[in-house]
């Protein structure tokens, strides 16, 4: 493979100009905002645990990934878009597993392996039916599908009180893929494409579940101090 040649996948790009993708690399600005709506709702509780401090920096990377491979349009910068946004899947399930679930670290990472098999199979025996390269994604949309109903199933407020975020995320991300998968067929009618609407409502997508984490973390923080002190005052009336 030469890292260095020139691809073409989206209607935008009709030359192999540095700004041939302007809406599809300025688009690459909302991972930009969310990452700093999340770091602004978190910052307030001082140190973050790394279960939610990653996501932040993951947003920015898969920005700046993305604009990367839109605007130099190479295999090399191809790399630094799909890689953030992986790592992003895989630590956000971990995340999920640890802060909804308490899991134990081994079961976080049994369940994060076990999804990575399921997206490597599907995409193996089924990625080629879907079109440009989305099959990639849509094991993405069935695992948050399949969040937002057991989120709904559950008995556990801390959990349920969640799943209208994740029903509200799993939609956006389907209109995103639908986005994503439809950009070649528009090109006659539509030029620029829809590939800009893809990351435009991905970062919705990112906000909104890492909005759903860090106000999980935060009132599990605010119950523990809350029984400590508690526990405290017992202690001392004694």
């Amino acid at each position: 493979m030469n890292w260095h040649e020139h691809v073409d996948h989206y209607c935008e790009r009709v030359t192999e100009a540095f700004w041939a993708e302007p809406a599809n690399a300025v688009s690459n600005l909302s991972f930009v905002v969310a990452a700093w709506a999340i770091w602004r709702m978190a910052r307030m509780q001082g140190r973050l645990p790394l279960r939610v401090g990653f996501m932040a920096p993951l947003m920015v990377l898969i920005g700046i990934g993305s604009f990367a491979f839109h605007t130099l349009a190479t295999p090399w910068a191809q790399v630094l878009d799909i890689v953030p946004i992986g790592l992003f899947v895989l630590c956000y399930l971990a995340a999920y597993l640890r802060e909804f679930y308490r899991l134990a670290w081994q079961w976080c990472l049994l369940g994060v392996a076990a999804f990575a098999g399921f997206t490597a199979a599907f995409i193996v025996f089924a990625g080629d039916y879907i079109p440009n390269r989305s099959g990639t994604y849509v094991p993405v949309l069935l695992l948050m599908l399949g969040l937002a109903v057991t989120m709904r199933a559950s008995r556990n407020e801390g959990r349920a009180q969640h799943w209208v975020t994740f029903g509200a995320a799993t939609g956006v991300f389907a209109a995103a893929l639908t986005a994503r998968t439809v950009d070649h067929s528009v090109c006659g009618s539509f030029p620029l494409g829809t590939h800009f609407l893809w990351h435009t409502l991905d970062g919705v997508l990112v906000f909104l579940v890492g909005r759903a984490l860090v106000l999980h973390w935060q009132s599990e923080r605010e119950t523990a101090a809350s029984s400590e002190a508690e526990a405290r005052a017992v202690k001392e009336g004694v």
